[in-house]
């Protein structure tokens, strides 16, 4: 997944603070990271090492761009990268994984201008030059076929190059011209996922141009496919990208007035994720489905179902910010204020780095709500104070700008 704040209109901003990007959930992987499986060992956070390393094999850097409220990247992490399948490619790079939330990383992730979470980067350990920038997830197989492009000196082709040129109209601001593409190619697209890709990004960009006669009926077309996709349990896709494209079907039929098919659609998502849920190997990989599983109770209007596995989550992993924060927007939802506040201070207590904005925005809805306006602006000054003392990767520029509209909305409401 490459985007995420696909049921933005479901939740207050700040309660997103558990989502995710195209792209959020679980712990944090422990320090060398090693798959017997897969055979591939990632060198944790330290981009000289593995630029040593590299050198003195004569191979590139793969790099994995990650944060911990990332449930796509956490996704990889459970699913992909443990892979046997990924066995004839573990020799050919070393393989590194950059927390893109710690501050020792900005000026790495500064320079690989990381703004979609995951990225995977090819890196020339000699010239340092980019030789690959993914965002998003892929399966083991699209992995290893795209490396192998990449190796060769070659670009992704086929489907993957269809998912390549949609992605880049949208990042370039060409919606219609997105739209366009993606009503055309999704539906002579093989299964995978740049089927799944190419529908969420032309659903995104469909719900960006003015309404329209003609834009409707691009959205119901592309919204009508991804259900179909969504739904087909024969797509080689992963179950988090699978998970993605249903939120995304379900906020288009949202924007589409089709409410009842929205509420159909969210309530198969909520089993397919508690049924993946219930498959999962252990506690880590459980936990990559927290994110999507909170969406689809808030799109049913049932966040109650979410507190009884984010407080096993929170058991869990006792020091990971994921659980608590999510369970404080369920809270929010609820409007049970004070047990919202208790879980978002824990969430704040175990957090670091910029994501810390967004528990100090889902902090103060949290007040608000509770009547509490002075907190509310307190809260928000706190997070203004925190950003100017750390660096401000990818989006959080826009998220600071609109902290500092919310304080000032604030302001003027009075107490």
């Amino acid at each position: 997944m490459r985007r995420s704040w696909v049921l933005a209109s479901l939740l207050p901003l700040a309660a997103l603070a558990a989502c995710h990007s195209r792209g959020a959930s679980g712990p944090a992987p422990d320090a060398g990271t090693w798959s017997e499986s897969s055979g591939i060992t990632f060198i944790e956070d330290d981009y000289a090492r593995a630029r040593s390393e590299a050198r003195a094999k004569g191979v590139p850097i793969f790099v994995d761009t990650w944060a911990p409220w990332c449930h796509t990247c956490l996704s990889l992490r459970a699913y992909v990268f443990p892979d046997a399948r990924l066995r004839p490619v573990a020799d050919r790079f070393v393989w590194l994984s950059i927390d893109t939330e710690r501050e020792s990383n900005a000026d790495l992730v500064t320079r690989l201008g990381v703004r979609v979470l995951p990225t995977l980067f090819v890196i020339d350990a000699t010239d340092e030059r980019v030789r690959l920038a993914w965002p998003g997830s892929l399966t083991a197989p699209e992995l290893v076929a795209l490396l192998d492009d990449t190796v060769d000196g070659g670009a992704p082709r086929g489907p993957l190059a269809v998912d390549t040129a949609i992605t880049r109209s949208s990042k370039d601001g060409r919606a219609a011209e997105c739209v366009a593409t993606a009503d055309r190619e999704a539906p002579r697209m093989p299964p995978g996922t740049a089927l799944a890709d190419v529908l969420r990004t032309g659903i995104e960009c469909a719900e960006s141009l003015p309404d329209s006669p003609e834009r409707q009926a691009q959205l119901a077309r592309l919204t009508d496919v991804g259900e179909r996709v969504a739904s087909d349990t024969s797509q080689p896709i992963l179950a988090d990208d699978r998970s993605d494209l249903y939120a995304y079907v379900v906020g288009a039929f949202g924007t589409l007035g089709r409410d009842a098919d929205a509420k159909r659609f969210a309530r198969d998502w909520s089993a397919f994720l508690e049924a993946q849920a219930s498959r999962a190997p252990n506690p880590t990989s459980r936990a990559v489905f927290d994110a999507h599983r909170l969406q689809a109770y808030l799109a049913l209007g049932e966040p109650e179902r979410a507190v009884p596995m984010l407080g096993e989550s929170e058991h869990d992993f006792p020091g990971d910010y994921n659980p608590p924060a999510r369970l404080a927007a369920a809270y929010l939802a609820m409007k049970r204020y004070d047990e919202a506040l208790d879980a978002c201070r824990r969430a704040l207590d175990r957090a670091y780095g910029p994501r810390k904005l967004r528990l100090w925005s889902l902090q103060a809805d949290i007040l608000v709500g509770k009547g509490d306006t002075a907190g509310a602006r307190a809260a928000l000054q706190e997070a203004i104070d925190f950003a100017a003392r750390i660096p401000l990767p990818a989006s959080y520029p826009k998220q600071l700008d609109a902290i500092r509209t919310r304080l000032s909305e604030l302001r003027v409401a009075g107490p």
